[in-house]
């Protein structure tokens, strides 16, 4: 198995890379724009643009010998049109957005943390059109991507970006039909956060990169 990881930029690329080579998973790495800025500004391009674009890469995977697509980017994945590109060059495809409509089913209220805007949307399109018994909060911020993409230390991020008062927000909302149970790390970029993240909270925290990886052994 050859495995195509897909992501906005060099650093998220390499970060699915990273996971599937802890798994022992043999891949490629085909990152889509330089920085999150322009990846931003990607995803604002006609959907034909794009697709245009992951198209050629994936083509030239494949004459690289690439067997199954790991796109390890939400705002990409959610950017793009999957299942007619999978039936496209018949080869399978993997994204984080199924992990998105298997939410537990215990869980009536969600904090999305996403990279920006109109992934925080897609996101929690999916998630409410996948269940109608569960309540949303949405929240952006590249600010925090290119943190990331900088490798600065995760405490520092937290710190510099307020995050302890985001999760002290979301911890503190009283009324009972409307409290958290758990926050959606809805950008491939966020687990470089989560153990940090894990210090400060008692809300679960959902990393859709486990799902992920199921899918794709199970894949044939």
């Amino acid at each position: 198995m050859k495995v195509g990881v897909f992501a906005g930029t060099s650093v998220d690329t390499q970060l699915g890379v990273d996971l599937l080579k802890s798994r022992k998973i043999e891949s490629l790495s085909f990152p889509m724009s330089v920085n999150p800025k322009e990846q931003t500004k990607m995803q604002y391009y006609s959907k034909e643009k794009l697709e245009e674009i992951f198209i050629k890469k994936a083509r030239l995977g494949i004459k690289q010998g690439m067997d199954k697509i790991f796109i390890y980017c939400n705002s990409l994945s959610s950017a793009i049109d999957c299942e007619k590109i999978q039936k496209l060059l018949n080869i399978p495809l993997i994204t984080p957005l199924d992990a998105y409509k298997n939410i537990n089913p215990s869980y009536k209220n969600v904090a999305i943390f996403a990279a920006n805007g109109i992934s925080a949307y897609k996101v929690d399109k999916i998630i409410l059109e996948s269940r109608d018994d569960i309540n949303t909060i949405s929240i952006g911020n590249l600010s925090i991507v290119m943190a990331i993409e900088r490798k600065d230390d995760p405490e520092k991020i937290i710190d510099d970006m307020n995050l302890k008062v985001l999760l002290s927000y979301l911890e503190g909302i009283k009324d009972p039909k409307y409290k958290i149970d758990a926050i959606v790390l809805a950008c491939t970029h966020f687990p470089y956060l989560k153990n940090s993240l894990k210090r400060y909270t008692k809300l679960d925290i959902i990393d859709p990169a486990d799902y992920m990886i199921n899918k794709l052994l199970e894949i044939d």
